[in-house]
């Protein structure tokens, strides 16, 4: 499963979508309690133009993150990465309610913060996206500014005249 997991990361921040999904596909096969990799597999699959296969993983990771957060309420990881699942299938009510939860649950967690922008990017909030991105991305290391650039849940927010500004951080 890791090698799978890690490797599919990689291929990701390289920007190899094809190899990306063949690996995180892999993983969820090896690991049937994973729900990153099928929502990981959202964002690639929207990347690659296969919205059928985006929402099939959008429904499978988000049924696996609902079981992970029963069993570990503790763990911030399922509702971040769920609310971005709702947010993709267009359930803006419950991907609100998923952040908030991610946000009770780990309110200073860096990673929760991207998460939260993703999903502010996807239901249409560009600038309370670009507003987290904004102090987000002075903080991290050069292999999330890589997924930064790759990831699709971001593409809303490439237009807007605020974007430049955050290509400056990242370079």
């Amino acid at each position: 499963y890791q090698a799978h997991d890690y490797y599919a990361q990689f291929c990701f921040t390289e920007g190899d979508m094809e190899r990306a999904a063949t690996h995180y596909r892999r993983a969820s096969e090896i690991q049937l309690d994973d729900f990153s990799s099928p929502i990981y597999l959202v964002n690639i699959f929207r990347s690659l133009g296969r919205p059928e296969e985006a929402a099939k993983y959008a429904r499978l990771g988000l049924e696996r993150a609902e079981k992970a957060l029963r069993l570990h309420p503790e763990d911030s990881k399922p509702a971040q990465l769920g609310a971005a699942a709702l947010a993709y299938l267009g359930e803006r009510d419950r991907a609100m309610d998923w952040l908030a939860q991610a946000k009770a649950i780990d309110p200073d967690d860096n990673i929760a913060e991207y998460n939260a922008a993703c999903v502010y990017a996807l239901l249409g909030e560009l600038d309370r996206a670009i507003d987290l991105l904004e102090s987000w991305l002075p903080k991290v290391g050069d292999d999330w500014k890589l997924w930064f650039k790759n990831d699709s849940d971001l593409d809303p927010i490439r237009r807007h005249p605020r974007y430049p500004n955050l290509q400056t951080l990242v370079s």
